[in-house]
């Protein structure tokens, strides 16, 4: 169980070190969407020959067309030439080129929504994934039991906004056209939507990949994060994080590991969380699917139902 960090800024990377923390998770110009920092391939370089205890995953978690099939493998070929440790894919197109290449570095397989069984993880291994990120959508006790069957590495989320939605097309650029507003679509101009019916904003900007849509609340298992014994990474994603906090939030994750150890954690935790409550205050956290059912009973449904007509 260690964390892996998608990395905001290259600033405090000493400071990781020193808590100890070796994983991070950073995007390129190239094949990478919702990354929270975006490096070339010098700064790669750069970082790996500075400090080389440091293990570098990179995304290459875009889509890719048909008519950039050569662009993909000049991109491999030079992030294996920067001798990352290992990038987050969902395009299985990376997959054979990495498998027909020979590249050593490891292949987490993440296409957002689909890792939901250790059979079907068990059945990639032998196609060469290394590891996959599991589904946010299903709940700790699923998960878990795919931690302790599976034969792959498995990588679960445990804080930071959450992966919402993904279209191609380009929905802002569209919608200015339609509307003859004028406003910025990426993710600096820090947009908002909201749907009809539902409380909570959500983050969406657009890129050269697309349309991306990312929730405002904050997912956080630092109160249950011993109930994560079973995952060989715990990934917190540092976009619209500023990179202070970040570190801060990175440590207080840290002192959890250090008190589950212990066996002192159910007293620290509470402690941790008032913490965290203090360094944002104004982020609403919340469990996510942690705890959700993914089946439900139709008499439960219509109870619900009824609850939510009176």
């Amino acid at each position: 169980m260690s964390l892996i960090i998608n990395i905001n800024s290259l600033s405090y990377l000493y400071d990781y070190l020193d808590l100890g923390v070796h994983d991070f998770i950073v995007g390129t110009n190239q094949f990478s969407c919702r990354q929270a920092l975006t490096v070339d391939y010098i700064e790669l370089k750069e970082i790996k020959e500075k400090y080389p205890m440091i293990r570098l995953f990179v995304l290459v978690n875009a889509l890719v067309e048909q008519k950039y099939l050569d662009d993909l493998k000049n991109h491999l070929d030079k992030l294996n030439e920067c001798q990352i440790d290992g990038i987050i894919f969902q395009d299985f197109g990376v997959l054979q080129i990495c498998n027909e290449k020979g590249y050593s570095f490891e292949k987490i397989y993440d296409p957002e929504t689909l890792n939901t069984n250790h059979l079907t993880l068990s059945v990639l291994k032998e196609q060469g994934i290394d590891g996959a990120f599991l589904a946010r959508e299903i709940p700790l006790k699923e998960k878990q039991m795919i931690g302790q069957n599976c034969k792959l590495k498995t990588m679960v989320q445990v804080h930071g906004v959450e992966y919402m939605a993904y279209s191609k097309r380009k929905l802002l650029s569209n919608y200015k056209e339609y509307t003859h507003l004028d406003f910025n679509v990426d993710k600096e101009a820090q947009i908002e939507i909201k749907a009809n019916g539902v409380e909570d904003h959500c983050h969406i900007y657009e890129d050269q990949y697309g349309t991306h849509i990312t929730s405002t609340n904050q997912m956080c298992a630092l109160d249950v994060l011993n109930q994560f014994n079973d995952f060989d990474y715990l990934y917190i994603d540092g976009q619209y994080i500023n990179e202070t906090d970040l570190l801060e939030i990175t440590h207080l994750y840290i002192q959890a590991i250090e008190a589950i150890k212990n066996q002192t954690y159910n007293k620290e935790s509470i402690e941790l969380m008032q913490l965290l409550y203090r360094l944002t205050p104004n982020v609403h956290y919340y469990h996510s699917f942690l705890f959700d059912s993914t089946v439900y009973k139709i008499s439960d449904v219509r109870k619900r139902e009824e609850n939510e007509r009176s």
